[in-house]
């Protein structure tokens, strides 16, 4: 059964599958998800010591580009168990932008560095988040149930996944353990809290990343702010005469210096008859130039013909 590990004393179960796997020359992909706060980083910080004691924190990635560079880092190549960790991996993946050059690379990348042996871990509020295609090629979830600070103990509800093309829909397997006392299933998996020389420098990363982010943020809505700002004068502008021919600037100067003329006057006055007039303002109006403003004269937008 491809859901069944040979118990192992002093190792969990879940990491002998791991490991099995990356010894059979394949890979491994992982999905935990959990709310805001719920320690689903850190469990993924204790899974990755415990399957190579000599994990650091250059092993955790913000980005997909560390992700990448991690992977092309020689030092890592050498590595008998290569994990990464992609932590907050939805503010660069999620499937609402699905078509984005990031999408489209980690596709790529999940669906053919099998050979490679990577273990990569990632951690996300929803699984979600995740493009639909690579959820496909996930091996597992992992769902934070939570953590207890009297036992120091993360709970996670671990899922195998296995993606039916026909079906069109995921099935869900629990891993099995075979011992000696008989055969039973892994439900829940206690997870330890990492060790304190991951922590420290993680949550330093950790702030580094969120602060940049809340720049990168801001820095967005002032570039929006900014247009709305440029937007509202553009429209505010009484006239824009830089738009018109130098015979209609002049006409709407005149109208300007001679208020409370009627429409047949104006005309008279350009050569023209009402209708071409008429039709004029309606020119105007299309190139935003509001003539009512440049008079100010409510009493006579009548005479004009505008509303």
């Amino acid at each position: 059964m491809k859901n069944m590990v040979m118990f192992k004393h002093g190792e969990d179960a879940w990491i002998t599958y791991i490991k099995n796997r990356i010894r059979s020359n394949l890979n491994f992909m992982a999905i935990a998800e959990g709310s805001t706060g719920i320690g689903k980083s850190w469990a993924m910080l204790s899974v990755a010591h415990q399957i190579d004691p000599n994990f650091t924190i250059d092993q955790v990635a913000f980005s997909f580009r560390a992700v990448m560079e991690i992977l092309n880092n020689p030092d890592f190549k050498k590595k008998k168990w290569k994990v990464i960790l992609f932590d907050e991996a939805q503010t660069e993946i999620s499937n609402r932008a699905w078509q984005s050059l990031t999408n489209r690379l980690l596709n790529y990348l999940v669906s053919t560095f099998r050979h490679q042996n990577v273990i990569l871990l990632f951690a996300t509020p929803y699984s979600d988040f995740i493009d639909s295609q690579t959820q496909k090629l996930l091996h597992c979830k992992f769902v934070v149930k939570g953590h207890s600070k009297q036992t120091n103990l993360t709970t996670i509800r671990p899922k195998l996944q296995q993606y039916n093309s026909k079906m069109k829909k995921f099935y869900e397997h629990s891993l099995m353990v075979s011992s000696k006392m008989g055969t039973f299933k892994i439900t829940n998996w206690k997870v330890a809290r990492p060790p304190q020389h991951l922590i420290d420098p993680y949550e330093e990363k950790k702030t580094a990343f969120t602060s940049g982010l809340n720049k990168d943020i801001l820095k967005q809505l002032e570039g929006v702010e900014k247009k709305n700002k440029h937007d509202e004068e553009v429209k505010e502008k009484p006239d824009k005469l830089y738009r018109l021919e130098t015979e209609d600037e002049e006409r709407v100067q005149y109208i300007k210096d001679h208020p409370n003329q009627l429409k047949k006057d104006y005309a008279k006055s350009f050569g023209w008859k009402t209708p071409r007039f008429s039709e004029w303002l309606k020119k105007m109006d299309k190139i935003e130039v509001n003539i009512a403003k440049y008079i100010g004269k409510p009493d006579y937008l009548a005479n004009l013909g505008i509303k």
